[in-house]
């Protein structure tokens, strides 16, 4: 895998990460109006509370991108190993080919000759 496709599976994953904690802080805030305009918690009381929460979910989401691009790290190191085993294992049976087919050349060069004498 070539470094601009793994830059880019980081960047989506990270993407997707902000693009989550945006709309749950959306979501925290929604939440704790509807509660302060019921009368269950004070406009302070309020406050407090989604600056906790969205603090919360921002470390939960820095945590789960950590998470996520640590595997797709291990992933893609694993992939280039793989890759590059199968790259060796190529390069050694085109030599053996190459071998296969000299040997070949050799034999009908000794057979040719033993033809003309």
């Amino acid at each position: 895998m070539d470094k601009m496709t793994k830059v880019g599976i980081l960047g989506a994953a990270a993407l997707i990460g902000a693009g989550l904690a945006a709309l749950s802080e959306e979501k925290i805030r929604e939440f704790v109006k509807e509660r302060v305009e019921a009368g269950s918690l004070s406009k302070e009381e309020g406050k407090i509370l989604v600056e906790d929460l969205v603090n919360e979910t921002k470390k939960q989401r820095l945590n789960l991108e950590k998470n996520v691009v640590e595997k797709i790290r291990g992933t893609v190191l694993k992939a280039d190993k793989e890759l590059s085993n199968l790259e060796d294992r190529i390069d050694e049976l085109k030599i053996q080919e190459l071998e296969s087919e000299l040997e070949k050349m050799k034999s009908l060069r000794k057979t040719a000759k033993r033809d003309k004498v």
